[in-house]
């Protein structure tokens, strides 16, 4: 397994913690859903996927630490950023 998808399998693993808060679980199950469908795409086996899988760890990270709404919305713009990159012409293998 590549770096990127190592660390985005440890955000994954830290975002996932947070379904045991009501507050945010529904977030997080929306974030792990959409992370699962990119994960194994060419963006995370290659460096490209990196800077955004080492964002996603960092947020994550914080996240756990300090659980609010500020937060959370980092993680969701992150994956929104991952979604149009890895789903962008040319970044995977045809």
């Amino acid at each position: 397994m590549g770096r990127a998808q190592d660390l985005l399998a440890k955000a994954m693993t830290n975002i996932s913690s947070l379904s045991e808060n009501s507050d945010y679980n529904d977030k997080a199950s929306s974030v792990i859903e959409k992370l699962n469908a990119q994960k194994d795409k060419f963006f995370f086996q290659s460096l490209a996927g990196l800077p955004l899988a080492n964002l996603l760890f960092k947020a994550s990270e914080k996240m756990i630490s300090d659980q609010n709404d500020l937060n959370m919305d980092e993680i969701e713009k992150i994956v929104q950023q991952i979604e149009d990159k890895a789903d962008a012409p040319g970044t995977v293998l045809t």
